[in-house]
Parts: structure tokens; C-alpha cells; sequence
């Protein structure tokens, strides 16, 4: 079964210890694509650079402050 995450935060600081392991793990365990969600513009940067590093993964961005 192919399994796409409509949701996610790896963005989030709380990952800045071993994002990138988490990352290779949840594809490994058949994550095949994730959206990867931005909530303000500092975060929407991240978002966009994670999904220029993992091909698996999209970027949804907020572009105006709330």
C-alpha cells in the first residue's frame, strides 16, 4: 500500500536534532510522499527547502503574516 502524509510539521525545531533520520525512516517504513506544512513565512522558507532536498516531499506555505 502506498501511503502519502496530507500533513506534516518535520519543519518544526523539535526535528533539528535528527530530522534527517526521521526523514529516511518514515520513507523507509512506506511513506512515499508527505506535504510538508509552513504556518508563517520563517517556516515556509524551511518547508520549501525541505522539498527541494527529498524528492518525496511537497511544500505547502503560508506567504503573509498572520
Amino acid at each position: 500500500m502506498k501511503l502519502f502524509d496530507t500533513h506534516s510539521h518535520y519543519n518544526d525545531s523539535q526535528f533539528n536534532e535528527d530530522r534527517e533520520e526521521i526523514i529516511k525512516k518514515i520513507y523507509e517504513e512506506g511513506i512515499e510522499n508527505t506535504v510538508v506544512v509552513g504556518d508563517n513565512i520563517e517556516n515556509s522558507k524551511k518547508v520549501v527547502e525541505l522539498a527541494k532536498n527529498y524528492d518525496f516531499m511537497y511544500a505547502a506555505v503560508r506567504n503573509t503574516p498572520k
